[in-house]
């Protein structure tokens, strides 16, 4: 696993999960067969900007500090690493992505909290987002396609 697929899944786990300390961090990435030292997870923490945040029920556990790029550059990025194809059918867009990635892409789009899209789901390379009508779908269809050039 790369340091940008390392990073995904870490922003993943920590938006999914409370984790509390680093030494929480590395069992989830264990049990992720992610294999990480305390110095890489020390690193990766301050490359993300992770810090700890206190949640709605006041534990204060692990979050990702908003990043200065846009909505736009971030998923460009991330379409251009691994999505390629999409295709709109009715209410959905199909997203096609590199082998293991999808979940890696569904979780860029859900922490964007992307308007036309109410629901998300992801299998090992393919991705279906699910949007309110044909007229949202197709929204967010030409908004996406516009990531892949």
């Amino acid at each position: 696993m790369n340091k940008k697929e390392r990073h995904f899944l870490i922003k993943q786990i920590i938006s999914q999960e409370v984790i509390t300390n680093q030494t929480e961090l590395i069992k989830k990435l264990n049990e992720k067969k992610v294999d990480v030292t305390q110095a890489t997870i020390s690193r990766d923490i301050k490359e993300l900007k992770i810090t700890k945040i206190n949640d709605s029920s006041g534990v204060i556990k692990y979050g990702v500090v908003a990043k200065e790029e846009s909505n736009d550059s971030k998923l460009r990025e991330v379409f251009n690493d691994y999505v390629s194809s999409i295709v709109q059918v009715q209410v959905l867009n199909v997203l096609k992505t590199s082998l293991g990635e999808a979940n890696i892409v569904a979780a860029e789009l859900d922490e964007m909290q992307v308007p036309e899209i109410v629901g998300t789901i992801a299998g090992t390379d393919t991705l279906v987002l699910f949007s309110g009508s044909e007229i949202e779908a197709e929204k967010l269809n030409n908004q996406l396609l516009s990531y892949l050039k």
